[in-house]
């Protein structure tokens, strides 16, 4: 599994609730909103607005909060993002969401 880079958090739109988006150092990312939960492309592939803020760099603009684990975004980064496994246990489930198709 890839290490975490950064985790935005959003506000929801309805403003019930928050949503953790996470990328990965292999450019991967992740999201625990319904939009990203539910919905697979046929391809398998899978999307929400937060992701897509994200690929397209306005998350930082758009969110509540950003954390920043100090990685680059390639799969060959000499930096030491937090490993998913510490982050997963200072912020309850997030990391353990991803998919591995």
């Amino acid at each position: 599994m890839s290490a975490i880079v950064k985790c935005w958090t959003f506000a929801s739109s309805s403003g019930r609730g928050r949503y953790q988006t996470l990328l990965y150092a292999d450019g991967s990312t992740s999201c625990d909103c319904p939009g990203w939960c539910k919905r697979t492309a046929a391809d398998g592939t899978r999307s929400c607005k937060h992701t897509r803020a994200v690929l397209m760099g306005t998350a930082n603009r758009e969110c509540e909060s950003m954390h920043d684990y100090g990685g680059a975004v390639a799969p060959s980064s000499r930096a030491a993002p937090l490993p998913p496994a510490r982050a997963a246990g200072q912020f309850g489930q997030i990391g353990r969401r991803r998919i591995h198709t």
